[in-house]
């Protein structure tokens, strides 16, 4: 998977595209923490229409666990993906675990919560 940051005025915007697994979202959310580091926005959307790929429930229950470990800084965090993908796992467990994360089929409603 890689990772694009892109800058903006509000908030803090990137895109990740590739082949979906459980090791390379551990790797991408790294990298994206060490991005996101000296940022002075606390919100974040998350732009993953390039994403190939399906995980399993346990994967995605891992993959909300390490958003929210990684991206603990930020004070609201978007996600834009199809909606066919969007089941709730990751969403849940990142909430879960403290991060104020949600999932969204829409970049402009994405935009538009992380903002408010």
């Amino acid at each position: 998977m890689k990772l694009r940051i892109l800058p903006h005025d509000d908030f803090c915007q990137a895109h990740i595209d590739g082949l979906v697994s459980s090791e390379a979202w551990d790797e991408v959310l790294k990298e994206l923490e060490l991005a996101i580091a000296g940022a002075s926005s606390d919100r974040l959307v998350v732009d993953l229409s390039g994403l190939v790929g399906w995980l399993g429930l346990p994967e995605r229950t891992a993959v909300g666990t390490l958003m929210a470990a990684r991206l603990a800084r930020m004070k609201k965090v978007a996600l834009v993906i199809e909606a066919e993908k969007i089941s709730g796992v990751v969403e849940s467990e990142a909430q879960r675990n403290g991060l104020d994360l949600r999932l969204f089929p829409s970049y402009d409603d994405a935009v538009g919560w992380v903002v408010s």
